[in-house]
């Protein structure tokens, strides 16, 4: 058996011959790429052989073909192994040990240029050199440079915080941790991860989390669906199933799963933290409060008592929620009596959740336009929000409440709200760029968030009351 030094110059040697020949025959079939290079390679493909042609011969030359086939793709798959773990040993050598972090610290506090505060040490650029010299060389480059000095603001002595730049190393220091992490995950080596991928990274991370320690076996499953969800409701806009590594690295999702390494989180975090186990057993518990039949999926009933606990429910109306089961993913199944129904699984579920509770993003924007967009036109017209705003009035009488308004009124009072480019409809980037699309949404789809826009100044405070 070769060593792994010797495979590794054979497959050197091999990817240098095919690419001077390669260089070599597009020479020869036009003279002007010496001048000019080239900037995308086609995607090669297997020649078709005479059996696919029909002919009665060249079985041989098919077998010879077919062997040269499977030599090229295992070099291919050679050639990739081999960056790929070259690029894992680069990216391991830029971090930092625990031990070099903590000689770090030692060495900027040491190097602190006067004037000295105790509740604010800085250094200047001479300092911050030395500094460089006495950590290893291979972190200079990445961590050490000038315009690692820049990136922080100068006070009038030319010094820079020493705790702002360490937070920054550290911070770097633990982005390139989890992304060696992620290559190991990234199986089809694009830069990307799929959602099975992405939870059997979460899998692999929970023992890291002090947090998550209680977690419970039969609650895994559930718990690995709701930590990925938001990933891919935030980062897979296009629903394409797969994220970028580059986004997910520097997502503030990525800070709030990692979060739950501290040991100190205090009850109140908890509780705000997505991927905390308080707030997915809360998710999963309304889940199956919702779920009247207990068949583990939610129907059009069923969901209208979103946040609303019992009848008549909450404050979100029939035509918005029939539109919810017509736009999103759905399973078909049957009802007591026999009738064949849609009903939405946990994952719709979660997208529709997460929709609500960041009901002010983009992402969120995009979700709930899809949904008001009943003719797929890209564009709202007064048609579409009189239609929805109507059944909002039409809640209010079964909450037994005056609705004190008319619906001339209020589409108009939207368009005034959104300001759109052209005054004839609203677009998605209209209601992104008003900045009161949460509130918007809110009037078009739900009759409790319509009650307090239009009572907002009775609901306010006034001076003198607790």
């Amino acid at each position: 058996a070769q060593s792994r030094e010797a495979a590794e110059a054979e497959v050197q040697a091999e990817t240098e011959r095919i690419w001077r020949e390669r260089e070599t025959a597009e020479l020869r079939r036009d003279p002007t790429f010496a001048q000019i290079p080239r900037f995308h390679l086609k995607r090669s493909h297997a020649p078709r052989t005479s059996a696919h042609r029909g002919g009665g011969g060249g079985g041989a030359r098919a077998s010879a073909a077919s062997s040269a086939d499977d030599q090229r793709r295992a070099l291919e798959e050679g050639v990739g192994k081999l960056a790929r773990r070259r690029l894992r040993e680069h990216m391991l050598s830029l971090m930092l040990e625990p031990a070099e972090l903590d000689e770090c610290w030692r060495l900027l506090r040491a190097h602190a240029s006067p004037p000295a505060s105790p509740l604010d040490e800085r250094i200047d650029y001479a300092g911050f050199c030395r500094v460089a010299d006495a950590m290893p060389a291979r972190l200079g480059r990445h961590f050490f440079g000038a315009e690692h000095f820049l990136r922080f603001p100068n006070d009038p002595w030319g010094r820079v915080s020493i705790v702002h730049y360490f937070c920054w190393l550290r911070s770097k220091t633990a982005i390139l941790r989890t992304r060696i992490e992620f290559s190991i995950y990234d199986h089809s080596t694009d830069g990307t991860l799929g959602e099975r991928e992405l939870e059997q990274w979460v899998s692999d991370l929970l023992p890291q989390l002090p947090a998550l320690r209680e977690l419970r076996e039969e609650f895994f499953p559930f718990y690995k669906v709701t930590a990925v969800r938001k990933f891919f409701f935030f980062l897979d806009p296009r629903r394409r199933g797969r994220i970028s590594l580059q986004k997910m690295l520097s997502s503030p999702i990525m800070h709030e799963l990692l979060e739950l390494r501290r040991g100190d989180l205090g009850q109140e975090e908890l509780r705000q933290n997505w991927f905390s186990l308080e707030y997915a057993e809360m998710l999963y518990s309304d889940y199956l409060e919702l779920d009247a039949d207990q068949n583990g999926m939610l129907s059009v009933g069923e969901l209208m008592r979103f946040r609303g606990g019992a009848p008549p429910g909450g404050g979100l109306t029939a035509p918005f929620v029939q539109r919810v089961f017509q736009e999103c993913h759905t399973y078909r199944t049957k009802s007591d009596d026999g009738v064949a129904q849609s009903e939405l699984d946990y994952k719709s579920y979660l997208d529709f959740v997460l929709a609500h509770s960041y009901k002010g993003t983009p992402e969120a924007l995009t979700y709930f336009f899809k949904l008001l967009d009943l003719r797929r036109a890209g564009r709202l017209l007064g048609l579409d929000l009189a239609y929805f705003f109507r059944a909002v009035l039409e809640k209010f009488d079964e909450l037994g409440e005056e609705p004190n308004c008319l619906v001339a009124d209020v589409q108009d009072e939207i368009f005034d709200m959104v300001k759109p480019a052209d005054p004839r409809y609203i677009t998605l980037q209209d209601l992104i760029n008003c900045r009161v699309g949460d509130t918007i949404v809110g009037m078009l789809t739900d009759a409790h968030a319509f009650y307090q826009h239009d009572r907002r100044e009775e609901l306010m405070p006034h001076d003198g009351e607790g």
